[in-house]
């Protein structure tokens, strides 16, 4: 590809952290399989990730790293980091632009930092299921917004999953506007999600993920929403009572590669990475699913009460914060594209 990319500055923390842990890899063989394939491989694809090694991300990429070796012969080696040792989804984002790292797989709510069309996934209640979802990421509008990467050096390869959002809290169940109304849930640094909160009266409280436990614990704050794996392998249930299963947002997560590694990459291993993704990404959507089934046994099985929500409790909650939202993202991607997001997701309901 020619013409000029922008690449987001790597601000000077995330640049040390970054160089600091790249170099401290080489000692760290044991952590990586594709160790052995290193001395004769012809290319290295070094990934990182904040998601804890029980995590079904972790097991998904796993299976890509295998294919991507097995199906080019070891003609590429795949290093694969988890638990956070290349910082979080924003110094991934950044490593794999500047080529630090080659390929990594974040939050399309983090994504959309560095690429503002991905923030339109934020947007609640936009899907009723899981295969609603996947069937508007992968349609045409959903590649071409996962195309946007190419302007900051990135190549994305498709949309892998982490679930719905759901709320938890420390003391009160939530089944209407009145329950929100002043309670301080912990939210995702990001303005769309922000909005959203505000507009049904809650008190919205960005905080480090790492945060989020000792903040529940201590009262800091009264809710937080994630996926329900997440809540799971943080032991979020331990430190609170309910979980509203709102399935406010969907989050895709896109995966992505640097632009110029694989472009230097010969044709027929490019095709390697791109059908590896693929198939693993089918995996990671089958993983999730199951994943979600056993985070609600164990937080159920913990004492925490999982709150199912009716038809009529989702839609109160819906339309004020979608109103929210969008409010804030037509000034941000345009009125046209907001317009145009929802008559294809109506089109593939």
């Amino acid at each position: 590809m020619s013409g000029y990319r922008r690449v987001a500055p790597l601000n000077r923390r995330s640049f040390l952290r970054g160089m600091g842990a790249i170099a401290a890899v080489g000692g760290l063989t044991a952590c990586s399989s594709a160790a052995p394939l290193a001395g004769r491989s012809e290319y290295t694809i070094t990934v990182g990730h904040p998601s804890q090694s029980d995590h079904f991300h972790v097991a998904s990429f796993n299976h890509f790293k295998d294919l991507v070796e097995e199906r080019s012969s070891g003609r590429i080696a795949v290093r694969f980091y988890p638990d956070g040792i290349f910082g979080g989804d924003r110094e991934t984002i950044e490593s794999v632009q500047m080529r630090y790292l080659q390929l990594g797989f974040s939050p399309s709510s983090s994504v959309a930092a560095f690429v503002p069309q991905m923030s339109i996934w934020d947007v609640p209640f936009l899907f009723d299921s899981l295969e609603h979802a996947y069937a508007t990421l992968d349609s045409p509008f959903g590649q071409r917004i996962l195309a946007e990467t190419r302007e900051f050096n990135m190549l994305g390869l498709g949309y892998w999953d982490n679930g719905f959002r759901h709320l938890s809290t420390r003391a009160t169940k939530v089944e209407s506007l009145a329950d929100l109304r002043g309670l301080s849930v912990r939210v995702l640094e990001n303005p769309v999600h922000i909005r959203a909160w505000r507009s049904v009266g809650a008190n919205p409280t960005p905080m480090a993920f790492g945060e989020v436990y000792v903040g529940l614990q201590q009262g800091t704050i009264d809710a937080q929403e994630n996926a329900l794996p997440n809540i799971e392998t943080a032991r979020f249930y331990e430190v609170q009572r309910y979980v509203m299963l709102t399935q406010h947002i969907y989050g895709p997560q896109p995966f992505y590669i640097n632009t110029d590694f694989f472009e230097d990459l010969p044709e027929d291993l490019q095709e390697v990475v791109v059908s590896s993704e693929l198939d693993a990404r089918q995996v990671c959507r089958d993983r999730s699913q199951g994943a979600d089934e056993q985070a609600t046994r164990t937080i159920s099985e913990s004492g925490s009460e999982i709150v199912e929500l009716t038809p009529d409790q989702r839609a109160e909650f819906a339309e004020p914060m979608q109103e929210g939202a969008e409010a804030y993202l037509r000034g941000v991607v345009g009125e046209e594209l907001i317009d145009e997001l929802h008559d294809v997701v109506r089109e593939y309901a």
